[in-house]
């Protein structure tokens, strides 16, 4: 049986103002999503050498990173307590994963994966967009309460992998690197950002396609909340083994 969605759920934050934030967080485990908007910037990692990185730039946008290992900054492959492959779908019990960027095709073997960008513990990797964005889209994959992305708006919006897991209706636990612990995620804010930072305190954050656009996102298809997927994840779950934050198999 195909599982694509568990469920969405929309979460706005306040500032320590009291002011409520002119942003929102959506996220799905199993909602694909496709680049929406007016001229998306697409990031698609497919065909740049995996490894350390002083740099990488494509069409309205670079990356940057620092203090990055050998195993860390643009990855391919599941590296145990290191980083792993975000899991975009589930189907016949088993995990798939994208093959490439936005659209590419999902498969069930973890060796055709595509490149993901992987933070490291302590490690931070930094988006700049050449022209000002207002949403922002991507995969986050085993969510741990410890990563974080940081928005240079004009409120620093600042997105937790807690409020992450909030958001996502159906996730199993915090940094479960099967079906149910990553999620398609998307940040709208009214006020425009130019540069989007990822950063960790656990052993990694690791995140696959990314696209950013000054129109909403949205996550695709959308089904009523199901969690017939919960029990499965269980039995998944006691079926890894947990190291620090990051399960592995």
């Amino acid at each position: 049986m195909l599982f694509r969605i568990i469920g969405t759920a929309v979460l706005s934050t306040v500032l320590s103002l009291g002011v409520t934030q002119a942003g929102t967080i959506t996220a799905s485990l199993f909602s694909p999503l496709a680049p929406t908007g007016s001229s998306p910037v697409v990031i698609d990692l497919t065909g740049f050498t995996p490894g350390p990185h002083g740099a990488l730039s494509g069409s309205g946008y670079s990356i940057s990173f620092d203090a990055v290992g050998s195993d860390q900054g643009l990855v391919q492959g599941t590296a145990g307590g290191s980083h792993a492959v975000p899991v975009g779908g589930f189907t016949g019990g088993l995990a798939e994963y994208l093959t490439g960027g936005f659209g590419s095709s999902l498969s069930t073997n973890i060796g055709a994966s595509g490149n993901y960008l992987s933070t490291g513990l302590g490690g931070t990797i930094t988006i700049n967009f050449v022209l000002p964005q207002t949403s922002f889209a991507l995969l986050w994959g085993s969510i741990d309460g410890g990563n974080l992305l940081r928005f240079n708006d004009a409120s620093n919006f600042n997105v937790a992998g807690t409020a992450v897991q909030a958001a996502a209706a159906g996730f199993v636990g915090n940094g479960f690197q099967g079906p149910g612990g990553s999620a398609y995620v998307v940040v709208n804010t009214d006020t425009p950002f130019t540069t989007v930072t990822a950063t960790s305190s656990v052993i990694s954050f690791e995140f696959e396609p990314i696209a950013a656009s000054t129109t909403p996102f949205d996550i695709h298809n959308p089904e009523p909340a199901g969690f017939a997927l919960m029990s499965g994840g269980i039995l998944l779950l006691i079926a890894y083994r947990c190291r620090s934050t990051k399960c592995v198999s």
